[in-house]
């Protein structure tokens, strides 16, 4: 949104193609219909999710052609002559010829498999904020949050303003070193705000909704869904009795459209994830394609209006638009924030980083492969997760590997001592998203596409 305005400001066409069918997004998810018609509930989900409302307000003022409730299931590949994007809009697949592309495909929920995962009733953080944000919906009295991050502490504060008070808040983040102090304390003089709203969750999570840190060994237990929760922390393992056990582990970038157009990518220790290439403020290794946000390197919402505005002016040069002596050097207030998520990587690191999965552990859902048959496979010789495939196909379902492909790059390298960038990823392909024969089928040719 914030690099459509600078965009459509400087005289460009933009055309803004939106998964959802309304901006905001994921951390402003649904907040035009809040303020519309649950006002009442904008003081409980914070000021940070307010903040969106006066940005959606000048995306809808700037000009830029806005086309909601569209996926983009292709990007040609650099190999192709013309840069083309394959639609499906309103149940209709199309092509798309712009000049330049920028992907602001945002950040995914980081999946990491447990014993018991895949039980009905359990559920992601994020699924659950999105409910509450879209249709209000709150857990039961029951429930327990579990992981590390602080969606966590955001999420399980919200509920408590509205009235759900979880029955245990379980912490799976080691504790604090000197060093991640350190960094801390910078983060605190370059982010006040930030870090004391930060530590106010976490105070009212001790003081108030049962939290309990150190846990390790978390598992799900149930016959045909959840019934209770067993974790390990000091030493000793605690069993709780509920029907709906809400997890989470950070977030990732999410690159399956980026990996599929061809853009390099590379694993980053820090943050344990895939991440393009960039150079410059948002240029990836073809040069027709931009990406910013948390589509890039997870830094959040304030990071991403800032970088959006940086690759709009990079863009506008690109194209022609602009000089490039314009383009101006990172932003104060840029440098601050990413202080702040030094800090929040090494205080809130994945539990893959510590604790990889036991081999009886479901790791691809829609295969129902075992981290041990993983392991077996890497023992035996298997160079990476594509290989794998023939083996064990997993990553071949629904989830196109979503769910299970940074798992497995990481128990593959484990298990062969190399790492996880000599391992790799999974090869991703075109359609990134469900089309049908049929719609490809009625899809225009070029010279009837109006477009």
């Amino acid at each position: 949104m914030a690099a459509a305005c600078v965009l459509a400001k400087g005289g460009l066409d933009v055309v803004v193609l939106d998964e959802q069918h309304a901006p905001g997004g994921q951390i402003y998810k649904g907040v035009e219909k809040v303020f519309a018609q649950r006002p009442q509930d904008v003081p409980s989900l914070g000021k940070e999710y307010a903040a969106g409302q006066a940005l959606t307000r000048r995306f809808r003022e700037s000009g830029a052609q806005y086309r909601p409730g569209v996926s983009v299931w292709q990007i040609t590949s650099d190999q192709e002559p013309e840069l083309a994007l394959g639609l499906l809009e309103e149940g209709s697949a199309r092509m798309l010829y712009p000049k330049h592309v920028i992907l602001a495909t945002g950040a995914m929920e980081r999946p990491v498999p447990f014993e018991g995962w895949t039980l009905p009733g359990v559920m992601t953080v994020g699924a659950a904020q999105t409910l509450l944000k879209s249709s209000r919906l709150l857990p039961r009295e029951d429930v327990v949050l579990a992981g590390t991050g602080p969606l966590l502490y955001l999420y399980a504060n919200q509920i408590r303003d509205l009235g759900i008070m979880p029955q245990a808040i379980l912490d799976t983040a080691p504790l604090l070193t000197l060093s991640s102090g350190l960094l801390g304390l910078s983060a605190l003089l370059a982010c006040p705000k930030s870090v004391l709203q930060g530590m106010h969750w976490l105070w009212s999570a001790k003081r108030k909704l049962g939290l309990v840190q150190g846990v390790r060994t978390l598992k799900a237990h149930g016959n045909d869904r959840l019934s209770s929760v067993t974790y390990d922390t000091h030493g000793h393992e605690h069993e709780l009795s509920t029907s709906l056990l809400l997890v989470h582990d950070g977030v990732i970038p999410n690159t399956w459209l980026s990996m599929s157009a061809g853009i390099r990518h590379h694993f980053d220790s820090v943050q344990s994830c895939w991440v393009p290439d960039i150079h410059g403020a948002g240029s990836t290794s073809r040069k027709d394609i931009s990406m910013v946000g948390d589509g890039v390197r997870i830094g959040g919402a304030s990071v991403a209006v800032l970088q959006g505005e940086r690759v709009a002016h990079e863009v506008e040069a690109y194209l022609g638009k602009k000089d490039r002596s314009f383009l101006t050097a990172e932003p104060r207030a840029l440098s601050r924030q990413r202080r702040l998520r030094r800090f929040l990587d090494q205080a809130f690191p994945p539990t893959n980083d510590f604790q990889l999965p036991t081999d009886k552990t479901i790791v691809c859902r829609c295969e129902e492969v075992t981290a041990g048959e993983i392991r077996q496979v890497a023992a035996g010789g298997c160079m990476g997760p594509n290989q794998g495939k023939a083996f064990t196909r997993c990553g071949m379902g629904p989830c196109m590997g979503r769910k299970c492909a940074l798992t497995v790059s990481q128990l593959m390298a484990d298990a062969r001592g190399v790492s996880v960038d000599e391992i790799g990823h999974y090869r991703i392909r075109s359609p990134i998203r469900p089309i049908t024969i049929g719609q490809l089928a009625d899809m225009p040719l070029p010279s009837e596409n109006t477009d």
